[in-house]
């Protein structure tokens, strides 16, 4: 019987078609798909995502949540590829605002994605400009490591124009072969100093004081990654983000806080009605205040998979 093809996702998170971050995601997404793999896109500008409210009925009453978006429809398409690539521009050293949306939501389907194998992850991001990119990294790996995901390796790109970044042959070469990897299974070396997990650095620059120990300064940890919490001196232990701490963390945390706030509800509530009591302005716009739309058709809603060859 003839082996199926092994198929790779790209999620481009942007909302701005023709940037970087796509650019570089079909550049990944091509390399794969000349090794023979089957490669789809999702874009985040195509699909409906709402902000988690925080009731947590995902976690004590429903398992799932209750938005009616395409947020569980995005982490079921993205479980059944083999691998993933994720793409992100830098929006004022972060990742846009969608991408923390959906490490948000996550948490209900941490429950439904519990004991699935994790899949490889390769991670693309861009800046104008270093030093501008503090944030991104770590909201991308993190968005990777919710979705299930094991991190294979990454692309730090700089390019200010839109799809300027094809024209460093460096970056296209790094794209290529994060693609590659992520279709291979194969980790890429992380540089010195970076978590083996995550490929953050094990401890923020500027953190240690003049004249400690070489194991004290930035890059060397002798505890655990502040991140993810994998610790070099027990590789064995999972890291945060496993199906094992996440079940964990449920069972020991998350699920007892229930019973210890419904044995405080009634003192809770006491203390909350008076500061309710209490006049506070409520300042809103108007109906018919907000400005008029510019006239630009919204995005489509459709949640669909856009084929990028390798059929």
């Amino acid at each position: 019987m003839k082996e199926r093809p092994k198929k790779v996702l790209g999620i481009v998170t942007s909302l701005r078609p023709g940037g970087n971050s796509e650019m570089l995601a079909r550049v990944a997404l091509r390399a794969a798909s000349r090794r023979g793999a089957q490669t789809d896109m999702v874009f985040l500008r195509d699909l409906k995502i709402e902000f988690c409210d925080g009731c947590l009925a995902c976690v004590f009453k429903t398992g799932t949540c209750h938005r009616q978006d395409d947020v569980h429809w995005l982490y079921e398409t993205a479980r059944a590829y083999d691998g993933l690539i994720l793409s992100s521009p830098t929006y004022m050293l972060g990742a846009p605002a969608q991408v923390k949306a959906l490490v948000d939501r996550s948490v209900g389907e941490m429950v439904s994605g519990a004991g699935r194998p994790a899949i490889p992850v390769g991670t693309i991001a861009v800046a104008g400009i270093a030093g501008w990119d503090y944030f991104v990294r770590p909201a991308l790996r993190q968005l990777g490591l919710v979705f299930g995901g094991r991190l294979v390796g990454d692309v730090m790109a700089f390019a200010p124009g839109p799809a300027e970044s094809l024209l460093d042959s460096r970056l296209v070469n790094d794209a290529e072969e994060l693609g590659v990897a992520v279709l291979e299974d194969r980790v890429l070396e992380p540089p010195e100093g970076v978590c083996p997990v995550c490929h953050l650095p094990t401890r923020p620059p500027g953190t240690v004081a003049p004249g400690a120990a070489a194991e004290d300064l930035p890059g060397h940890s002798a505890g655990p990654c502040p991140f993810c919490l994998h610790d070099p001196r027990n590789p064995d232990t999972p890291h945060r983000f496993t199906p094992h701490s996440l079940g964990h963390f449920m069972a020991d945390w998350m699920l007892p806080t229930r019973d210890r706030f419904l044995a405080r509800k009634a003192e809770v509530k006491a203390a909350a009605a008076s500061l309710l009591e209490t006049e506070v302005g409520r300042r809103r716009p108007e109906p018919g205040l907000r400005e008029e739309s510019d006239g630009r058709e919204e995005p489509g809603r459709t949640g669909r998979r856009v084929p990028v060859g390798g059929r």
